[in-house]
């Protein structure tokens, strides 16, 4: 029923500051610099280059995660953890952005269900509270505001009580006033609301979409996306779990040779 899950493996640049391609697809300050190069030959080139102007960079966001959550995390989670902080860092320093709500829910969702067969629940809430307040975003407040959204999407019944949503009308009006920065967790919040309200036809995206403002074929593509994303973790979840067990095999039979040989010396 749930969209069902690992980030595609990432090379060593998520530990580094974010290169252009790290965040395709979002978009970001830059602005125009002139570099005066070197002269040769009496010539002298104007260089652009781009420049960074966030504020914030991402290096910051991640060492101030690193810094509140300084615990290995296991490489089948921190992967994806790392791309998806990487990501929405983007997405929260963008000069149009602005919280949602449906964010939030898309959000919630997503974490919840990455984070499914998790060691311990207490660590994973540790991790979700550091990784929202590495963006500067209050965890208390995005987990009510999900709550909250899945709570009346549930009881919407439909498409048309679920349209009636004052959230979508928010989206709607922050996107015309050039004041709304979109992330593939709107689109996961919307796919989720139809979810929770009953009304998964095809139809009933394409009015929620149209109701906030977003492009319907953006929210498909990364429904699509995040829809394969989470089968390749639930199939990297299993193969994990099938060496875990293998070890465990081994290190039992070992156990107990070593016991055998001990009472035949005895």
């Amino acid at each position: 029923r749930h969209l069902g899950s690992l980030f595609p493996k990432v090379g060593p640049s998520l530990r580094c500051a974010a290169s252009v391609s790290a965040v395709r697809g979002q978009r970001f300050n830059k602005r125009a610099a002139t570099v005066a190069p070197r002269a040769h030959n009496r010539r002298a080139l104007a260089i652009q280059a781009a420049v960074d102007l966030n504020a914030v960079t991402l290096a910051d966001t991640k060492r101030k995660f690193v810094e509140s959550y300084p615990f290995p995390i296991p490489s089948i989670w921190s992967v994806a953890v790392n791309e998806l902080l990487a990501n929405q860092h983007f997405v929260r320093y963008n000069t149009r952005y602005s919280y949602s709500k449906l964010s939030s829910l898309g959000f919630v969702s997503v974490y919840d269900q990455l984070f499914e067969g998790f060691p311990s629940d207490e660590e994973k809430a540790k991790i979700f509270d550091c990784f929202v307040e590495a963006l500067d975003e209050d965890p208390e407040k995005c987990r009510k505001d999900a709550a909250e959204l899945a709570k009346f999407a549930k009881e919407a019944g439909g498409v048309d009580a679920l349209l009636a949503s004052p959230v979508l009308a928010d989206i709607k009006s922050n996107g015309e006033a050039n004041k709304f920065a979109y992330s593939r967790y709107d689109a996961i919040g919307l796919f989720r609301m139809l979810e929770l309200g009953g009304a998964t036809e095809p139809a009933a995206l394409e009015k929620l979409a149209d109701a906030a403002g977003l492009n319907l074929k953006k929210v498909n593509g990364d429904l699509s996306m995040y829809k394969g994303l989470l089968s390749k973790l639930a199939a990297a979840k299993e193969l994990q779990k099938e060496i875990f067990e293998r070890e465990k095999r081994k290190t039992a039979e070992r156990l107990a040779k070593k016991e055998a040989a001990n009472d035949a010396t005895a």
